[in-house]
């Protein structure tokens, strides 16, 4: 049996990524950025913090100007009722997480989000009280895909990397354990489709995270 369970947030905890694609898209217009940005390219920098995905897609049209305009009106939309009202959890999320603290397994959150945003949506969603750790994006200096976020869950709990593991839903979820030297799982509940999921080639491949309990409990 693992000891600690560390999950990605959005896509995961929360289905959240269309409302996280339409608030990049709002803040790029409200900015002048003219750029028709694919949603799957966007979804590709998933778990990165917000400034650094909105001056990605920003191209050539950057400018500090631009992004710091864009980066406060996307801070205004994702801490807005709209936002909260076009998001919601996994149904049965809660129980099933109180199952697995019920097993005695530690669980953590390791987010690209800043956390500002993960404490108003978390007790939105009614998550608060269940996790043991949550990291955002500004407790460590390097975000996914880089490992730091992952290794931190891991240094805290004092666990073995081969008892930790990692939920995620983008590829920066997957490379980030990886990298990280913990068990990775895929869920096809967020930004990977299955033939995007099976090319990073994670430990196991799940439809959403209620999936998980089997692999968590035979270890």
């Amino acid at each position: 049996m693992f000891r600690l369970i560390i999950f990605d947030f959005d896509g995961v905890l929360a289905l959240s990524n269309e409302a996280h694609v339409e608030a990049a898209r709002r803040a790029l217009d409200k900015a002048g950025v003219r750029r028709d940005v694919p949603q799957d390219e966007l979804t590709s920098h998933f778990g990165k913090p917000y400034k650094v995905i909105l001056k990605l897609m920003m191209g050539d049209e950057y400018s500090k100007e631009k992004l710091d305009l864009a980066y406060e009106y996307h801070h205004d939309i994702i801490h807005s009722q709209w936002f909260l009202e076009n998001i919601k959890p996994v149904p049965g999320l809660r129980e099933f997480l109180q199952k697995l603290k019920g097993d005695g397994m530690k669980l953590a959150i390791a987010t690209g989000n800043e956390r500002s945003f993960l404490d108003r949506t978390m007790d939105y969603l009614n998550l608060d009280g269940l996790f043991d750790l949550t990291l955002c994006a500004e407790d460590v200096e390097n975000s996914k895909p880089a490992p730091d976020i992952v290794l931190k869950a891991v240094e805290f709990f004092q666990v073995d990397k081969g008892d930790a593991l990692f939920v995620g839903d983008a590829k920066s979820d997957i490379l980030a354990a990886k990298g990280a030297g913990v068990t990775s799982v895929a869920v096809l509940s967020g930004v990977l489709d299955k033939e995007g999921a099976e090319e990073l080639k994670p430990d196991f491949i799940v439809d959403d995270v209620l999936d998980i309990y089997s692999i968590t409990v035979n270890k």
